[in-house]
């Protein structure tokens, strides 16, 4: 057994990569706001082991980083502005995290809940969902999510084959916001896009749209709109490759993650 183990509750022999690990969590990530978040730490990640050499290394490393990551955002807090840490956050922020951390991006969101929920300036606007919010979400929805504006509307559209006579169309591909997000298509932008809003941080209002339609010219310059043009043509004599544009918003919910996870 290494020094840290507690035969009250079995934690196994561990290889010296991840026994060092576990012997770190111990540390208090900092002091001045007592035990609380080096306590529940312990209790989520103290008996974590893996199978394998090589995943037991790769997520010892997560590990290791997410807690230097979490160290240093909570001493940036100026002193006076340290408050104990809410249980309800952050025991639920760690449980949720330990399936994220090997994302940087989540793992960024779950560092910067943690250690806001310390901070006295976002008291109001820290809530208990975020947590399990960002256990819901991919790599592609945290990088949507931060570029999207958030106290403007967003332009957002479906591609769609439409009827040139009675305008009835059917739709090909719905929810798509050209993010200019490096490897990024229209499907992993309209995958990220759905989700956000599945998840109650994005609005999708289908009866309006940005008056300033030049904004959604665009969406009709790339190359998917020219290929689904070419085989809706060649397929439907009746019919046209078009857009149907709508706009999105950021929700007050989405608003204070942003703030409180995100930026």
């Amino acid at each position: 057994m290494s020094e840290n183990s507690n035969p009250l509750i079995n934690i196994p022999e561990l290889p010296d990569s991840i026994d060092n690990a576990v012997k770190n969590l111990t540390d208090e990530p900092t002091r001045g706001i007592g035990k609380t978040l080096a306590d529940v730490w312990y209790l989520v990640f103290g008996g974590i082991s893996h199978a394998a050499d090589k995943r037991r290394m790769k997520y010892a490393h997560a590990l290791e980083c997410y807690h230097q990551e979490l160290s240093r955002s909570v001493e940036e807090i100026p002193e006076e502005k340290r408050i104990e840490p809410s249980l309800q956050i952050t025991a639920q922020a760690l449980e949720n995290s330990k399936y994220c951390i090997e994302s940087d991006e989540l793992r960024s969101m779950f560092v910067k809940l943690i250690s806001n929920s310390m901070n006295s300036d976002y008291e109001t606007l820290v809530h208990p969902s975020f947590a399990e919010i960002i256990k819901q979400m991919s790599p592609d929805d945290a990088r949507m999510l931060s570029v999207l504006p958030v106290n403007s509307n967003i332009p957002i559209v479906d591609y769609v084959s439409k009827h040139v006579m009675n305008h009835t169309y059917n739709t090909k591909l719905c929810n798509v916001y050209l993010s200019k997000l490096p490897g990024f298509d229209v499907f992993r932008e309209s995958a990220a896009i759905s989700s956000l809003s599945r998840l109650g941080l994005l609005y999708l209002e289908k009866e309006s749209y940005i008056t300033n339609e030049t904004v959604y010219n665009r969406y009709k310059e790339n190359d998917y709109f020219k290929k689904l043009s070419s085989e809706v043509i060649s397929k439907e004599i009746s019919h046209t490759a078009d857009i149907n544009k709508y706009l999105g918003q950021i929700t007050p919910l989405g608003k204070n993650f942003v703030l409180t996870c995100v930026r």
